[in-house]
């Protein structure tokens, strides 16, 4: 039940940060630098420690005999951003990130074979972000 909880309060806080941001004016360009900024440092530490990235790929035996390499990886070049400023009486801005992740596979008949051959990107999943900003930085 907890899980439910958390996911639902997650969505309303959304709802909540969406409808402030969509009856407000848009950021000043130094916000949107800044909010720049901070996504491609953002994306630099999820490909780090993205738990399915480059450093923790994962290797699978496939039913043929044959390994399989695969691991997810976010490019700096799909990234857009947009800042709004909230109509809330606090002065505050909302950042919505958006950017593509993409699972990339390799094969081969050993696990080093699998990570040495050539990886070709498989899947794209698009995926937006949302972040606040009161005067404290980006949350």
């Amino acid at each position: 039940m907890k899980p439910v909880r958390k996911l639902l309060s997650s969505f309303f806080i959304c709802l909540l940060l969406c409808s402030a941001a969509s009856a407000s004016q848009p950021g000043t360009p130094d916000e949107l630098a800044a909010f720049k900024n901070f996504a491609i440092g953002w994306v630099v530490k999820l490909n780090k420690s993205h738990i399915k990235g480059f450093s923790h790929m994962e290797i699978v035996l496939q039913k043929d005999g044959n390994y399989l390499a695969r691991y997810h990886a976010i490019s700096p070049d799909t990234i857009s951003c947009k800042v709004k400023r909230t109509s809330a009486k606090s002065k505050g801005t909302v950042g919505l990130l958006k950017y593509i992740e993409t699972i990339y596979e390799s094969t081969g008949k050993t696990p080093q074979a699998a990570r040495a051959n050539k990886f070709k990107p498989v899947k794209n999943i698009r995926i937006t972000e949302i972040f606040s900003n009161s005067g404290k930085g980006w949350r």
